[in-house]
């Protein structure tokens, strides 16, 4: 019975990846523009892509119900974990980890995560991949842009 939201699962991920990249893209453009961190347009983006965790979550568990390949909640497992690291530093405790040892772990968790989301949508068909691919690359230019301005906040 699954198997027939299969689809409706797997779209549900590809826009969520891209919805996350978009939501990064203001965050990174928000904190630049202001020459800080913390401002409300990326708070509001913040929260609303760490909530992205709670659908995601929910793909996991479909695709688990459902015995598709492993793969296809690896990889949205990889991003929910960065998802709850993120909300956990910067929602939760409030911690300024950027400036600590804790800035390596947590990139390196949030390139994997983004990556994953690349992955599992190049699964989902090519054209799929290749749109998450340009919101992520767009993304990743933002996050330059960020930085360069700001450094990491």
């Amino acid at each position: 019975m699954l198997e027939r939201y299969e689809r409706v699962v797997d779209l549900g991920v590809f826009g969520i990846a891209n919805l996350i990249n978009v939501l990064l893209v203001v965050v990174f453009l928000a904190r630049a523009n202001a020459g800080t961190r913390d401002t409300p347009v990326e708070n509001i983006a913040g929260w609303i892509t760490v909530a992205m965790a709670l659908p995601l979550i929910a793909a996991i568990i479909v695709n688990i119900a459902a015995k598709r390949g492993a793969w296809l909640w690896i990889l949205p497992l990889v991003t929910v974990a960065f998802l709850i690291v993120e909300f956990i530093l910067d929602y939760a405790l409030k911690i300024d980890f950027r400036s600590t040892g804790l800035l390596a772990p947590y990139l390196i968790l949030y390139y994997l995560g983004q990556f994953a989301m690349v992955g599992y949508t190049f699964m989902v068909g090519k054209p799929y991949g290749f749109i998450t691919l340009i919101t992520y690359f767009i993304n990743l230019a933002a996050t330059f842009y960020s930085y360069a301005r700001v450094g990491h906040g």
